[in-house]
C-alpha cells in the first residue's frame, strides 16, 4: 500500500511539474493590440470564423507563432489566432519583464487620443510627466512630478535593455536637459502625452526625431 501511495505521489508531482512548466512556456510572452479592432479567428486564415474582437490596447498571452499569425490566450482563457501585423510584442517573463510594468504599458494604450494640457495629471488630460506619474500612481508608485526629476529617479537602464513600463526621456533643448518623458511599451515604441496638437500618442524610438532627442531611460519597478 505504501509503495502504491509513493508511486501515486510521484506521478502527481510529475504531472504538476509538467503542467506548470507547460503553462509557463505558453504564458512567457505578452502581446498588445496596436490597431482599432483586431479579429480573433479559430485558425490562422482570414477566411476562418471570427470568435472574438479585441480593442486597441488589449493584452494577451502569446502561445506560439504560425507563419505570420500568433496563437494567443485571451484573459477569458479562450485561445485563437490573430495577425502578427496588428500586435506589439511587449516582453518575455523569462527575460525579466516586471508584471506591473507590463500592466502599466498595457494601461497606457487606453489613453491614446486623450488631450494634452500643460500642468495636468489626469484623469482626462495630461502633460508628459503628468501622464507617467498618473499611470504609476494607479499601481501605488509615487514618482516625481516633472520629467527632469523623473529622469534621476529609479535605476538607469540602457536603450538596448528597455522593458515594458520603463520611463524614456528626451530633450529638445540646446543644453540637453531632460524636458520630456514617455512610457516604453515594447517593440521599440513608447506612449506619451506629446503636444497640444497631438495629445497622447504612440511613437517609435527608431524615428529620426526621437533618435536625435533621446537622452536616457530609467526603471522604477
Amino acid at each position: 500500500m505504501k509503495r502504491i501511495f509513493k508511486r501515486l505521489t510521484a506521478l502527481i508531482t510529475a504531472c504538476t511539474v509538467l503542467v506548470y512548466g507547460h503553462a509557463w512556456a505558453f504564458a512567457a510572452e505578452f502581446g498588445c493590440v496596436n490597431c482599432d479592432l483586431l479579429n480573433v479567428r479559430v485558425s490562422p486564415n482570414t477566411e476562418c470564423e471570427v470568435i472574438d474582437r479585441l480593442y486597441e490596447g488589449t493584452t494577451f498571452d502569446i502561445v506560439y507563432t504560425d507563419n505570420g499569425w500568433y496563437n494567443i490566450r485571451m484573459n477569458n482563457g479562450v485561445t485563437g489566432f490573430v495577425s502578427a501585423d496588428y500586435v506589439s510584442r511587449i516582453g518575455n517573463i523569462a527575460g525579466g519583464v516586471n508584471p506591473v510594468g507590463h500592466k502599466i504599458a498595457s494601461d497606457a494604450h487606453k489613453y491614446l487620443g486623450y488631450s494634452y494640457v500643460y500642468g495636468t495629471a489626469g484623469p482626462n488630460t495630461f502633460d508628459c510627466s503628468g501622464f507617467s506619474s498618473y499611470l504609476y500612481k494607479q499601481y501605488g508608485y509615487s514618482i516625481p512630478r516633472t520629467s527632469f526629476d523623473q529622469s534621476s529617479f529609479g535605476t538607469y537602464v540602457s536603450k538596448e535593455n528597455l522593458m515594458a513600463g520603463d520611463l524614456v526621456f528626451f530633450s529638445n533643448r540646446s543644453d540637453r536637459r531632460v524636458n520630456h518623458v514617455g512610457i516604453y511599451v515594447g517593440n521599440n515604441e513608447f506612449i506619451h502625452a506629446s503636444t497640444s496638437k497631438r495629445g497622447v500618442v504612440k511613437d517609435s524610438l527608431t524615428s529620426n526625431y526621437y533618435i536625435n532627442h533621446y537622452i536616457s531611460a530609467s526603471r522604477v519597478l
